[in-house]
């Protein structure tokens, strides 16, 4: 009996580790598709070097989360196309005084239209517009700067893009 419990707890064990090796962080990216290219982020804004920030943002974050290989276009089994449609200032907070009200913060809007491209089935997978919102101080009084605004709403976007790569149906 003793015997059989151990067989079966080596079995199991076993079963364990093949299932754990087969996992993967794909989602449910097609199967085909073990490459992506992306090209420079088309910039339909004023705002100057946002192209290459967060293209080269993008391109790192699928080098980091190792989801899919980052290779040229025309090696690549899909395509990832970027627009940077939107970069604005809007007010955030207000403060109340004698003559009126004034804005005391405000907030940078960034919105990136994205299409997926499928370049073995040729076909679209998605086109998707996902928008990040950050307040700032525009004073400078404190380390919440407009550039830092930037920086993490171009971080939210990079986990919007990889989260929809990633439950592409």
């Amino acid at each position: 009996m003793n015997k059989k419990i151990q067989l079966f707890v080596a079995l199991l064990g076993l079963l364990m580790v093949t299932n754990c090796w087969y996992y993967s962080f794909k989602g449910t990216i097609p199967a085909h598709i073990n490459s992506i290219a992306i090209p420079n982020f088309e910039n339909q804004t004023s705002e100057m070097g946002i192209r290459e920030e967060i293209t080269q943002k993008v391109k790192l974050n699928f080098i980091q989360e190792n989801i899919l290989e980052v290779k040229d276009k025309k090696d690549s089994d899909s395509i990832l196309y970027g627009v940077i449609t939107r970069i604005n200032d809007e007010p955030y907070t207000y403060q109340s005084s004698e003559t009126g009200e004034r804005v005391e913060n405000y907030q940078i809007i960034v919105s990136v239209e994205v299409e997926w491209y499928d370049n073995v089935e040729d076909k679209q997978l998605f086109k998707q517009t996902f928008t990040a919102k950050e307040p700032y101080d525009q004073t400078g009084a404190t380390d919440q700067t407009r550039g830092r605004a930037i920086d993490q709403a171009v971080e939210t976007l990079n986990d919007d893009i990889i989260n929809s790569v990633l439950t592409i149906w």
